[in-house]
Formats: C-alpha cells, structure tokens, sequence
C-alpha cells in the first residue's frame, strides 16, 4: 500500500463489479446510517448536541488512527485552506442536523438532509466550475417544490426546525465540493480523520463538563452513533467499489426509509401528506439526478 492509502502491486486485485454485492452493502450502509439517526433521536433526550458530536467523532478519530497506522497510511494534510473549509462547513451541517433531529420526526429530517446532492448539483457551477446542465436544474427545481411541502406545508408558515434539517443539507453539500477538491491532494484516511478531530476540538469545550454526569445507557448509545457512522462510510464505500456509481448512489435513499421507518416503531412518529409528497419529490429527483450523471463522473 502506498503511503496516500492506494494499492499497488500484484498483492492486490481490483475487485470486479458485482451489482448484487454493492446493494446488499449499500442495504448494510443504510442500515448503519438509519441506526445512527435513531440513536442521535434517543440521546438528544439525555446528551445535548455538543456531547454527540464530540463522543461520535472521538470514536471514527481513535478507528481511522488506528488503521492509518497498522497499514502505514500518511495522515498527513497537503491542502490545509481546503481541509480547514471542508472541517468549518462538515461541523455546521452536523450541528444543524443533530439538533433538527431532536426535534423533529427522523423521516423528516433524513429527508431534508439528503439534499445535499441536490445542492451540489445547483452550486457546483458557481464553486467548482463545473457544468450545469438544464435537466440538473429542472430536477433541482422539482426538489425544491418537495422541500417546499415539508417546511411550509401550508403555503403561510415555516417550521423553523425544519430549516435546521434543511440548513444541514445545503452544509454539508459545501463539504462534499471541498472533499471533491481535496481527492487530488490528500488521502481519504487523511480526510475522515482530521474532519473527526476538528470535530472533537470544536466541540470539547461545550461537552467535557458534562461527561461525568453520563449514564452508562447514554454513553453506550452515544458510541454506537460513532460505530453505526463508521458502519454506513464502510458500507457505502464499499458499494462504490463494486458497482457503477451513479447506478448506486440511488440506493443511498434508503436511509430515508430505514430512518422513517424507526420513528414510526421506536418514537410513534407520524408524516403529513404533505411531507410525503415532498420526500418522494426530494428523493425521486435526487434518484433521477445521480443516474444521469455524466459517465466519467460517475466513476471519479
């Protein structure tokens, strides 16, 4: 293995694709997000956001430091204006997104953030100067109208919680453009364990006088957020590299079913029509955005 995290020689074969393997580990990675999002729900009860934020990160820092060292992967940061960008703009969309999840239903708030893609795809032009094409700009535009119909169901009122869901979405697509940028300079290792340490510090200041006070039910849950992150980043990558990507990407909005589907059995959580209709133009247009994608994208 080299020392950016790639693999050479004839020790190691390529794995061919198989579209049957790369669903069921998307199946696994959804699983793992959707789990996450519950336990997040559960320990917003007793942990505040800052306290989450700091134990989840804490727990993928220790396993990727860990890894990077038994295979001899080079933490080091080429890009460090991009990382420090990529780091500023991942902790706020967490942020927004943690607490959009302690306060509204799961279903809604995994929904509203997985329109991040959809705000890669209209901000990329302008951030990345990447091509725009029409087609990318109607289904943008059809999303939009979903989210519409999740935050102001009603035409006259917005559900400024759900403004946090949403906020994290539009985040966290900036971090996704920073990653892009970044996949030139520095290691995907280097890039999930300096996230996951910026994130600690950012939040240690607000946790650590309160992690005595933790019961051993919180604390376990809150490490299971960290263990069911890693679980869906391995699952995902995972797929990535068994099948065409745009063709898999479409699969990651299982999530959103996986997540609904916890907060009707754990937390009696109940949607509108409304809210509906809008998760499945969100999702219908994020599923029709990535399987349009332009092929030498879809394989970068």
């Amino acid at each position: 293995m080299t020392r950016n995290g790639s693999m050479t020689g004839p020790s190691y074969i390529t794995p061919g694709d198989s579209p049957k393997i790369a669903v069921l580990w998307m199946v696994f990675g959804s699983l793992s997000f959707g789990s996450m999002n519950a336990l997040v729900k559960w320990t917003s009860l007793h942990a505040d956001v800052w306290m989450i934020i700091m134990i989840r990160s804490a727990v993928i820092a220790s396993a990727v430091a860990v890894f990077a060292t038994s295979q001899g992967i080079s933490l080091r940061v080429v890009d460090k204006r991009t990382m420090l960008l990529r780091c500023v703009v991942g902790l706020t969309a967490m942020i927004l997104y943690f607490t959009a999840l302690g306060r509204i239903p799961i279903g809604q708030a995994v929904t509203l953030q997985y329109t991040a893609p959809l705000f890669v795809a209209l901000l990329s032009g302008r951030v990345i100067s990447e091509r725009v094409e029409p087609t990318v700009v109607i289904l943008v535009a059809t999303a939009f109208a979903g989210i519409v119909l999740i935050v102001s169901p009603d035409l006259s009122s917005v559900n400024p919680d759900a403004l946090l869901a949403l906020g994290s979405g539009f985040f966290a697509a900036m971090a996704y453009m920073y990653v892009r940028e970044l996949r030139n300079t520095d290691s995907v290792s280097s890039v999930v364990f300096w996230f996951a340490a910026f994130s600690v510090a950012g939040s240690m200041l607000q946790a650590l006088p309160d992690i005595f006070d933790l019961d051993w039910r919180t604390l376990a849950a809150l490490v299971g957020i960290g263990v069911g992150a890693g679980g869906g980043q391995v699952g995902i990558t995972m797929a990535y590299h068994r099948a065409n990507a745009a063709w898999v990407s479409a699969f990651s909005y299982l999530t959103v079913l996986v997540a609904t589907f916890y907060g009707f059995t754990l937390f009696n959580e109940t949607l509108g029509i409304s809210d509906w209709i809008g998760g499945v133009l969100i999702v219908g247009s994020g599923v029709a955005l990535v399987i349009i994608a332009p092929s030498g994208e879809a394989e970068s």
